[in-house]
């Protein structure tokens, strides 16, 4: 079986269009995030952030541990109880909430279109933080968030979303990553999920704790839930694909399991810079063993080979996916 996997698409639409036109394998794997931005106007993106940011610090300062969407709606419903400044701020919110919902979904909408007209495979999809939850799209049927199939002999389970609120995207409608701490005790709904599911490839946005989950300067930020299902689990999937943290890319094959994170393939703009991205992988798999692994990238409108890597033996293969260091053809390895 051939897996064409994409990650971070962040409304690099055109390029996606392009692999699914010159690739043809029995499947597409395309992970969050789907879309970048909720509007098309800076300015909007700009008020609706500002305002977003601002409700939320307003419901902190008030021991409120809400969303700035359910702090603008009491706003709404109890006028006499804030200021004039405030009603103002959350009736604004409320309105480029709603325009920034319609407008996502119109995207989501596009994508379906695409995938219909270009996709030479079946896909399946996974919504991280930069998109709202797809049960409310037109790609609702393609969804794997929570949820689990079987292609030929394998299981596929995914779990999507990250533990973090995003600037700019309709909070209320984010799929929610359910794993937190609180009073000594600890929840994990992905690790649950992935435990009762036991998958052949695991897909999932957000990834496990130590594997491709460092940023820099910071540490690792991944689940320590999939973490524990991964290294707790009887039967251990064959693949586990995620995303997220686009610095953090590579090929790892650890006690019989491949980890993969090709990197974003759509363009960013990070604290690090602007990202062009275009990473993508095809996976080849046999008998239930992952084979091999090929990067590519789409840049410029070609489909260029990065590199092959044989998963037969134990192996770490990491590369530094920035313009600045490399080409085409090149890698640095770590």
């Amino acid at each position: 079986m051939k897996l064409i996997y994409l990650t971070d698409i962040h409304d690099g639409l055109k390029g996606m269009k392009e692999v699914f036109k010159k690739t043809n394998p029995d499947l597409y794997m395309l992970s969050g995030d789907i879309i970048y931005k909720a509007f098309f106007s800076y300015d909007r993106i700009i008020d609706f952030c500002t305002y977003q940011e601002e409700l939320d610090l307003l419901a902190k300062d008030g021991g409120e541990d809400t969303t700035p969407f359910d702090y603008a709606t009491r706003v709404i419903r109890f006028p006499e109880k804030y200021s004039e400044e405030v009603m103002n701020k959350s009736l604004k919110y409320r309105e480029l909430f709603n325009k920034a919902s319609k407008t996502m979904k119109e995207k989501y909408q596009l994508i379906k279109k695409l995938i219909e007209n270009y996709a030479n495979a079946k896909c399946i999809l996974l919504p991280g933080n930069y998109d709202i939850d797809l049960q409310y799209t037109d790609l609702y049927e393609l969804d794997i968030h929570r949820k689990s199939f079987i292609e030929g002999s394998l299981k596929f389970s995914g779990y999507g979303g990250a533990p973090i609120v995003t600037s700019g995207i309709p909070e209320k409608l984010a799929v929610k990553f359910h794993e937190y701490t609180k009073y000594g005790t600890t929840y994990s709904e992905p690790e649950d999920f992935f435990k009762e599911e036991l998958p052949d490839i695991a897909m999932i946005h957000n990834p496990a704790y130590g594997f491709f989950d460092k940023i820099p300067g910071y540490g690792n930020i991944g689940s320590q839930g999939i973490r524990r299902y991964i290294d707790d689990a009887e039967t251990k999937p064959i693949l586990v694909v995620s995303g997220h943290v686009h610095e953090d890319q590579g090929i790892l094959k650890k006690s019989n399991i491949v980890f993969l994170n090709p990197s974003n393939f759509g363009p960013v703009d990070s604290v690090y810079g602007f990202q062009h991205g275009g990473f993508f992988a095809e996976i080849e798999i046999n008998n239930k063993k992952v084979n091999e692994v090929k990067l590519h990238r789409h840049l410029d409108g070609k489909i260029s080979h990065l590199m092959t890597v044989n998963t037969e033996e134990e192996l770490k293969t990491s590369f530094i996916a920035d313009d600045s260091i490399i080409t085409e053809e090149e890698f640095v390895r770590r």
